[in-house]
């Protein structure tokens, strides 16, 4: 590892324009974008206008050099092929407004599309190929491709849309980014290539929020034949639901009229997972998978060593917390929480959990390199003697007993719970390890049945995803059933404002709030790779992030 110790530096400062132009068969090669930009006002002649935030550059360090792309992108991409595609877990929930599931993710990015995508923190054309938004930012006016089908063979259309944002909103549903569209006041098609989305106030993250899995556009007629879990799948993405083979595999085949003309590349995309770290990294050095979908951090040397493999990534994409249900006692008790926010050492969650790979979250829920994230820590070194104060002023000087559900299977998840475990313990709670599969996990955090579980999401290019879902006091994913008014009105404003600068600002006092009165002590940000075989190509990372790069592989002969 002494190899791969020297810390680097990472600053992004880019300030990218979201304009209306068509989309080619590869992305972008510039570098990512740490900030978002959005609109703050739209002139009449169709084009947008934006005004860009430099990222911060904090002391945000990651173990290694971060690898984008090869430097060699002059190959001609050859048609052709599968590829054998190694995840962790099997995917829960294909439907994808509701899944929340890492693989389930992926597959959906691959067979779904929306009006819009992120590619490394700018925003391009997707089903939408051209959009003009009013001078008041009220009203989005999209003008839609028509030549996207369905993979059912249906013309996909101006109300397959209106359809597929109504559904997301409805409560029924059961979506948990559902919150993140309140502001949609109506979706109308005038005509089958036009959309018109009216908001009932400025949403500033409005594009991104479009270019989110829970906004791509779905058959109607598949979900109401059979739902999305199954094939046929109702998307107009390059591949198509061929099978799912609950705990074996998951086969993505490509869509034959898919719109691009070039892509995809592949035939197919067989996903298979395996929890144990060792055979994962076996399996992408004995050539039975193609693509390692972000290996251990133990094995990483050794497969960056690898002269038959490549490998990319190395920034920053998910953030882990340790969730503590308000809804039950001790932990509705704020001087609880900040008792286990002051013990917590979060460098060595990172050293043992992760092998050092990323950074410890010394903040919130943002690192202090993202757009929005706090530059100054709120927590250094773990402060045991504060921790046990806390905890005698909320009436427990002897501590208390917990248990902390974690995910058996994801040994690095299971990894840090240990550790949380036994830096707990110095304060007098005692932590009986829970470990249970996926399935089980969810049922118990969505049921609210649950003391403190191990968790974590995912960065988004803007904040507003992940903060209204996760700690809004209505967003669906807010587990831990928090609810604080101030942290409310700060997100619900910022969302509303167009200047950069000021979004920032308020997005910086919000994460200080989780920080400090939150349901989740916020414990590291995990460095995340993929590891390839020589003959995958087309790689194009993206750390916003963005499970559709995928779609642009290829296989060399």
């Amino acid at each position: 590892m002494k190899t791969l110790r020297a810390r680097l530096l990472v600053g992004v400062t880019t300030a990218l324009a979201l304009t209306a132009c068509s989309s080619g068969g590869a992305p972008p090669a510039s570098t990512p974008s740490a900030a978002p930009n959005t609109q703050a006002s739209s002139p009449t002649d169709g084009s947008v206008s934006t005004t860009g935030a430099e990222a911060p550059s904090g002391p945000a360090t990651y173990v290694g050099e971060i690898r984008y792309e090869d430097e060699d992108q002059s190959a001609e991409p050859q048609h052709g092929g599968t590829l054998r595609f190694l995840a962790r877990l099997d995917a829960d929930e294909l439907d994808p407004h509701v899944g929340t599931d890492t693989t389930s993710i992926i597959a959906g990015a691959l067979v779904y599309e929306g009006l819009v995508e992120n590619v490394r923190g700018e925003i391009q054309p997707l089903l939408a190929e051209s959009w003009d938004i009013s001078e008041d930012g009220l009203t989005y006016t999209f003008h839609l491709r028509d030549d996207a089908v369905f993979h059912s063979g249906r013309p996909m259309v101006a109300e397959d849309v209106v359809y597929s944002l109504e559904r997301v909103m409805d409560p029924d549903t059961l979506a948990p980014n559902a919150a993140s569209y309140q502001d949609i006041e109506s979706v109308e098609a005038p005509d089958d290539q036009t959309v018109v989305i009216t908001l009932s106030q400025p949403f500033a993250p409005m594009l991104f929020q479009l270019s989110a899995l829970s906004s791509v556009v779905v058959d109607r007629e598949v979900v109401e034949a059979g739902g999305l879990s199954a094939p046929p799948s109702g998307g107009t993405g390059p591949f198509m639901l061929d099978e799912h083979n609950v705990g074996r595999n998951l086969t993505l085949e490509a869509h034959p009229d898919y719109w691009h003309p070039e892509l995809p590349y592949l035939d197919a995309i067989d996903f298979t997972w395996n929890p144990d770290d060792n055979a994962r990294a076996a399996a992408i050095r004995s050539e039975s998978v193609d693509l390692l979908f972000q290996p251990a951090p133990t094995f990483m040397e050794t497969l960056m060593n690898d002269e038959n493999l490549k490998w990319y990534g190395g920034s920053g994409s998910l953030s882990l917390h340790l969730l503590l249900n308000t809804q039950r006692e001790p932990f509705n008790d704020e001087r609880v929480r900040q008792a286990i926010f002051h013990a917590l050492d979060r460098q060595e969650l990172l050293d043992v959990a992760n092998e050092g790979y990323g950074i410890p979250l010394n903040g919130g829920y943002l690192p202090p390199d993202r757009w929005g994230g706090l530059q100054e820590p709120v927590y250094g070194e773990p402060d045991l003697e504060k921790a046990r104060e806390l905890l005698a002023d909320a009436g427990y000087p002897e501590g208390f007993e917990a248990e902390l559900t974690v995910i058996g299977s994801s040994a690095f998840q299971l990894r840090q719970a240990e550790v949380e475990q036994a830096q707990l313990a110095q304060i007098g709670i005692d932590i009986t390890l829970n470990p249970v599969d996926a399935q089980v996990s969810r049922d118990l955090t969505e049921s609210g049945e649950f003391d403190m579980y191990q968790s974590g999401f995912g960065l988004r290019a803007d904040p507003n995803e992940r903060f209204t879902a996760a700690f809004h006091s209505d967003g669906g994913l807010n587990w831990a059933k928090w609810s604080d008014e101030e942290f409310d009105r700060l997100i619900e404003e910022a969302r509303a404002i167009g200047d950069q600068e000021e979004r920032a600002e308020l997005y910086q006092q919000a994460d200080r709030i989780l920080a400090e009165r939150g349901p989740a002590a916020f414990t590291i940000l995990t460095a995340s790779y993929d590891v390839v075989r020589n003959n995958v190509m087309g790689y194009s990372y993206d750390p916003t992030p963005s499970f559709s790069i995928y779609k642009h592989l290829w296989l060399a002969d």
